[in-house]
């Protein structure tokens, strides 16, 4: 009756931990995107930079460059940050966002752009911090999930507080953005609190997904060397889904301005909850599946399945057979499904596969920055050459050509890390 007791008593224990660490990485994240993402919900008509520049895109830009530039940074920071130091970190990156949103209000125009990039700054480091909280668990698939539901479900919340402030509080279009980030301040300094006090993974956990610990210099560069070819086929990957997901996230505001809701900015968040349900309890569901091999490889075919999605709904709206709220829907769990499984489930597991001792933040971190910087290449071209296009034009076009290289880069991805592990198993079974 003892030993029952006892393990009644662990499972409580288990599961009330991972509700704590579940519930505080959304709220963190959300926290975050308050201070990040607000800003998109205004349209900017009235600011005008000259040479014939979109003003919106201009800050876009600006935010994205000090973001990237983050990325870029994180890759040794959070790759190599220590334990102890993670909340102090936490805090001061996104206070210091806040306090750029801030000056936004009040600089002149020409230094509004300014204000962004350093806004951008240090909140790209934010993911890295927080996922180091999760990784390397048995259920860190479901954790994650948590974690990634801010990716869809808070983007368009925040955005959709953005509008509510502006349209019933009579809040300027500039200074709703650090009023929006202050709103969900509380709840951002709570999670941290509980993110602090979460406890660390068991010997069950590393002996299942190996120990997680600093990555330094050579191990980097180790881990590229033995499997940089596979690693940059998932990483271009991930720099198409976030290219097109970024521009999804910025412009949706002037997509659904476009299709006549303008004065309904709760069709923001009401068409990203079915998208955030059915991604998150798919990419969830991978704590199901023990072994890393299976788990990796059902990623990937998953990855596969959301580019054929993104493929086949474009081409039926472009034909008229799905209105624009279901195309959103639909295109969107194709966007967020792979996207998000690289945070949930193709990361976490490949480096649990290859029995690699290091941590999820460098892989994410280096995809990350090529991923951005992707983003904002693409953001320039569309200025450099005149974007003339409708959102609709642009955002199909966009979508289809996304779709097709994902789906010839993941199938010869996959082709690659099945063979290595094949040979590893090999040499393991003969040495």
């Amino acid at each position: 009756m003892k030993t029952v007791y006892k393990l009644t008593n662990s499972k409580k224990i288990k599961d009330m931990s991972t509700v704590w660490i579940m519930l505080s990485a959304f709220l963190c994240y959300t926290g975050m995107y308050a201070v990040r993402k607000s800003f998109l919900a205004g349209q900017y008509q009235d600011l005008d930079f000259g040479y014939g520049l979109d003003a919106k895109t201009i800050l876009v830009i600006s935010q994205v460059m000090g973001y990237m530039l983050s990325k870029f940074l994180g890759i040794k920071l959070i790759s190599e940050m220590p334990k102890h130091k993670r909340a102090n970190w936490l805090i001061g990156f996104v206070l210091f966002g806040l306090s750029m949103l801030g000056l936004f209000s009040i600089l002149p125009n020409v230094l509004k752009p300014l204000a962004l990039f350093l806004n951008g700054l240090p909140l790209g480091m934010v993911f890295g911090v927080v996922i180091s909280y999760i990784e390397g668990r048995r259920n860190s698939e479901m954790l994650a999930a948590a974690l990634s539901a801010t990716f869809i479900f808070s983007t368009g919340l925040v955005k959709t507080v953005g509008v509510v402030l502006m349209q019933d509080y009579s809040i300027s279009e500039y200074n709703m953005p650090f009023f929006t980030g202050l709103f969900f301040m509380p709840l951002f300094i709570i999670a941290v609190w509980m993110l602090k006090r979460a406890k660390d993974p068991c010997s069950m956990d590393v002996e299942e997904r190996s120990e997680r610990v600093p990555m330094y210099a050579r191990e980097r560069k180790d881990f590229l060397k033995q499997n940089g070819w596979g690693y940059f086929g998932l990483v271009a990957i991930y720099i198409l889904l976030t290219v097109v997901r970024d521009f999804r996230d910025n412009f949706i505001v002037e997509f659904w301005a476009e299709q006549g809701y303008s004065q309904a900015p709760q069709v923001i968040t009401l068409t990203e909850i079915p998208v955030a349900v059915i991604v998150l309890v798919i990419t969830a569901m991978g704590i199901l599946i023990r072994n890393n091999s299976k788990a990796f490889n059902t990623g990937m075919w998953l990855t596969i399945s959301g580019a054929v999605v993104i493929l086949v709904s474009t081409m039926l709206f472009e034909k008229g057979y799905l209105s624009p709220v279901f195309w959103t829907i639909i295109s969107g769990i194709g966007i967020y499904l792979p996207y998000i499984l690289f945070h949930c489930l193709l990361f976490e597991r490949l480096i649990a596969l290859l029995s690699y001792r290091g941590n999820v933040g460098f892989l994410f971190y280096l995809a990350d920055a090529l991923g951005y910087l992707g983003s904002v290449v693409v953001l320039i071209l569309k200025e450099v050459t005149g974007f003339k296009q409708s959102w609709v034009a642009f955002f199909t076009g966009l979508n289809i050509k996304t779709a097709v290289l994902v789906l010839i880069i993941s199938l010869l991805t996959m082709l690659y890390f099945n063979r290595k592990i094949t040979v590893v198993k090999i040499q393991s079974a003969t040495a």
